[in-house]
């Protein structure tokens, strides 16, 4: 364990309760484990609710304290049922990390675009739209911290992805946006813009050596990142380090903005 992590830190969660959307596997699953080796008691949900609990097994068997539910994050009254659920039977949420997401890449005006783009800004801004709504009472009363997952997408566009980059621009107003509405009721409210993570998020297909070489073209550390490599950043969000911290878009990204 870091030390960062150890009894005494600041970065400790001890006794907070976490939810993290999309947690089944890749960056949020990092997550989960980071916020658990941290202290914190997390709620793992995912359309796969099987590979969650799979997940939250693995946490458990390494000594964290971690449940897992099935949960669609586009479904509004789905996401109600699991705050009031959590309240009821392991207390009120301090920590919500909005994960989940999707991309189809493609055109605009290829067949089947518009049911990607709906699909795209129903799972990528409806899921924190609704999540963050769900759980407001809760993290007003604990003076909580939301962490959504914009990307770099929110700043710079690509070819084949307008769906994911409106929605991820979307999610960082959002973000701004209730950190300013929530500000006064102690809630704070920040975005982590992944770069390119090596997740299973980009189908096989798109994944080939042109967009490898044009991605380590275009990032100074010259590597992908790892999701893990994303669980700091949100420990460090969700944590008293973080007490002044709202309103916030931070690239974790080996420099790729930058360039």
């Amino acid at each position: 364990m870091s030390p960062i992590f150890q009894e005494g830190s600041k970065m400790r969660l001890d006794g907070r309760i976490a939810v993290v959307t999309g947690a089944a596997r890749g960056i949020g699953r990092a997550i989960a484990q980071g916020l658990a080796e941290a202290g914190a008691h997390v709620v793992l949900t995912d359309v796969q609710e099987g590979e969650a609990a799979e997940a939250a097994r693995a946490i458990a068997g390494a000594g964290g304290q971690a449940t897992a539910f099935g949960l669609d994050v586009s479904d509004a009254a789905a996401c109600e049922t699991l705050a009031a659920r959590l309240e009821r039977d392991v207390g009120p949420v301090s920590i919500l990390v909005n994960n989940a997401g999707v991309i189809y890449p493609g055109r605009i005006d290829e067949p089947g675009a518009r049911e990607k783009w709906d699909r795209t800004l129903a799972i990528n801004v409806g899921g924190p739209f609704n999540m963050c709504r769900a759980f407001h009472p809760q993290l007003r009363a604990t003076r909580g911290a939301v962490i959504n997952l914009a990307s770099i997408r929110s700043f710079v566009a690509a070819p084949n992805a307008a769906a994911y980059a409106a929605s991820k621009g979307a999610v960082m107003q959002l973000t701004r946006a209730l950190a300013v509405e929530w500000g006064g009721e102690g809630i704070r409210v920040n975005a982590i813009a992944p770069g390119f993570i090596e997740t299973t998020l980009v189908p096989d297909r798109e994944k080939t050596a042109d967009r490898e070489a044009a991605i380590l073209a275009r990032t100074p550390l010259r590597r992908q990142g790892q999701p893990d490599e994303i669980a700091g950043t949100a420990v460090y969000l969700a944590s008293d380090a973080a007490r002044y911290v709202s309103g916030a878009i931070i690239p974790v990204d080996g420099a790729y903005l930058a360039g």
